[in-house]
């Protein structure tokens, strides 16, 4: 299953990170939110699952609190 977590700083920067999507799904995930938020995507970094093929195998979800 895929998830996107979004930071919004108090200056206003955001984040976005997606889990439980490789390659190219990551971006198409993210696009409409990205639109959404009026963003213009700035600096880009993609996970290693990104240069990966196919569905996840196994899914961990671990969330913690700050």
């Amino acid at each position: 299953m895929k998830k996107m977590q979004i930071t919004i700083g108090k200056d206003g920067t955001h984040t976005i990170e997606v889990l439980g999507a490789r390659g190219d799904e990551c971006l198409e995930f993210t696009a409409e939110m990205e639109r959404r938020l009026g963003a213009q995507v700035g600096e880009r970094e993609l996970k290693p699952e990104y240069e990966l093929e196919g569905e996840l195998e196994a899914e961990t979800d671990h969330e913690v609190e700050a």
